[in-house]
């Protein structure tokens, strides 16, 4: 089980001076979303507990230095990230607040820390060529230290910077988030010049629908690609780690659909309960107010197992409409109403809708909304990755609330609409991206495309099939955050070469090391995942016994 070690006191004190410290919370979610096991040390906790497995140092370690280099001469394998490593011996300089990496070929989107000495060996370097990563050895162990401040980086790509005023748009055309609503994509923290791949370079682009060609989208992944680098230099400390697959069975990735009840006409939404059946997919139903379907329709999507979730509508003048939390209120205890009173813990903001930076997920974890769906592209130039991320997570609060974690997931959206919003190449492109980082893919779509345009359901019965050929699962939003919360609930220990597992290990599958398989006849199998081999073994028991493949 991974330790990270933090700072508690210097935390809370630089939060009372209103400077956000993401690292230990961030840190935490970053395993979480990895299914890696780990527990959280506090400097002021005294020695670290006898542990060979590898130590996460994420705030300076003060007093502990000399300890945790002690044990790391012993065997150990240490991991630095998020401050100035110079108390490593490794020496570190300032590096830019916001500038690009070089790592594993691709250039990723860093926000602070530092550049390190030319020593041991360099796994990144900044785009300026000064060393990002380096390890090196420290008598029988190792010290792999991140310049790139990582915590800061990842909360910062996946939750965007504060929305309060219109985004800056491309000149390219492309992408115009200057439209007069404060939106989710107004707050992107990713280059839009910098970050997207450019599939036809020909500019200026025009925001027509369907496009003329194929817009600039955000191609990477970038949040999930900086976990899995954390997770490449934990793994390589030597030590046999287990992870918990990401989703049920072993499956590589997850799909997840989602609708907009827009227009709120009976037509539109039988075209989409006959379009989501013939493909046999589950959806969650946001349910748009004012006005609404027949009452019919309600029980007909309901009673076809579709969840019904909220789509809450803050882009009116009228008082019932506008931001806020009685207004969210208001329309989740409508949307309740017309379901018959079935739970509703699922919503979309309309037109992606948002203003500040945790306050509306606060507002969720008010009223029990256990999902937010609301960060994703309004406009084309946005599709894909916008927010750096596949997988949900859990938002992170700013230094007023503490910087803790807020019991809301956040399930990333990459389009809308097939075909009217993306060309098949961008489609293609931001799918095989999910598959390889092994999170969600979730398209959305709105009733009235569906049931009038063939090609937004031929592009939707595609991918469908596409994903399915892949081994993926369709899931509702629910049935994700019923995943998501068993699978961070387990409880993995390793003891010699036995693991055992507390919690529900139904459908829940292991990611061990390819030198190791099962003892005994549990079904197993060599996959890869995170950009590196394991074996996978499927549980039938909460104890597994390990030998030499």
């Amino acid at each position: 089980m991974i330790r990270i070690i933090t700072d508690r006191k210097a935390a809370e004190a630089a939060r009372r001076d209103g400077r956000d410290v993401w690292s230990a919370p961030a840190a935490v979610e970053a395993l979480a979303v990895l299914g890696v096991p780990a527990t959280v040390h506090d400097v002021a906790d005294g020695p670290l507990p006898a542990t060979t497995a590898p130590v996460l140092v994420v705030d300076h370690p003060g007093d502990a230095a000399a300890a945790l280099l002690a044990w790391t001469a012993d065997g150990g394998g240490l991991v630095v990230c998020g401050h100035d490593a110079g108390w490593t011996g490794i020496a570190a300089f300032p590096a830019p607040d916001n500038a690009l990496a070089e790592v594993g070929g691709q250039r990723l989107r860093a926000f602070g820390g530092w550049a390190l000495g030319e020593t041991g060996e360099v796994v990144a370097r900044w785009a300026d060529g000064r060393p990002a990563i380096v390890t090196v050895p420290h008598g029988r162990g190792t010290i792999a230290v991140v310049g790139p401040d990582l915590w800061h980086t990842l909360v910062r790509i996946a939750q965007g910077h504060p929305v309060h005023a219109d985004g800056v748009a491309p000149a390219d055309g492309s992408a115009p988030v200057d439209d007069g609503w404060l939106k989710t994509d107004d707050g992107i923290a990713l280059s839009w010049t910098e970050d997207r791949a450019v599939p036809d370079p020909d500019a200026p682009y025009e925001h027509v629908h369907p496009p003329a060609r194929s817009l600039p989208y955000f191609a990477t992944a970038q949040a999930d690609r900086w976990r899995e680098v954390l997770l490449g230099l934990l793994l390589d400390s030597g030590e046999v780690l287990p992870l918990v697959a990401p989703w049920p069975d072993g499956a590589p990735a997850a799909a997840h659909v989602s609708h907009d009840s827009d227009a709120n006409d009976d037509p539109s939404a039988r075209a989409a309960l006959d379009a989501f059946a013939a493909a046999d997919v589950p959806v969650t139903w946001c349910f748009l107010y004012p006005g609404g379907y027949s009452q019919a329709v309600y029980d007909e999507v309901v009673a076809a197992g579709h969840e019904p979730g909220l789509h809450y509508n803050a882009m009116l003048d009228t008082p019932d409409c506008t931001w806020g939390f009685d207004r969210l209120r208001d329309q989740l205890a409508w949307a309740t109403y017309q379901v018959r009173g079935a739970a509703i813990v699922t919503n979309k903001n309309h037109f992606t809708r948002w203003e500040g930076w945790d306050e509306f997920y606060l507002w969720c974890e008010r009223l029990g909304l256990r999902v937010d769906q609301s960060h994703g592209p309004s406009v084309q130039g946005a599709v894909g990755f916008p927010f750096g991320t596949c997988h949900p997570h859990h938002p992170i609060t700013g230094a007023a609330h503490g910087n803790r974690p807020i019991d809301v997931l956040d399930l990333p959206l990459q389009t809308q609409d097939l075909w009217l919003t993306c060309t098949d190449e961008v489609r293609d492109g931001f799918v095989d991206e999910a598959l390889r980082r092994h999170g969600v893919v979730h398209l959305l779509f709105h009733g009235q495309h569906l049931q009038h345009h063939a090609e937004v359901r031929a592009s939707f019965a595609a991918t469908v099939a596409r994903l399915r050929a892949a081994g993926v699962r369709f899931y509702t939003s629910v049935a994700l955050a019923d995943w998501s919360e068993r699978r961070r609930a387990l409880r993995v220990h390793l003891t010699g070469l036995t693991v055992t597992v507390e919690g529900d290990v139904e459908g829940v599958a292991l990611l061990l090391p390819p030198h190791l398989v099962p003892a005994g006849a549990e079904r197993h199998e060599r996959v890869q995942r995170y950009g590196r081999a394991f074996t996978q073994v499927h549980l039938d028991g909460h104890s597994l016994r390990l030998v030499a493949a």
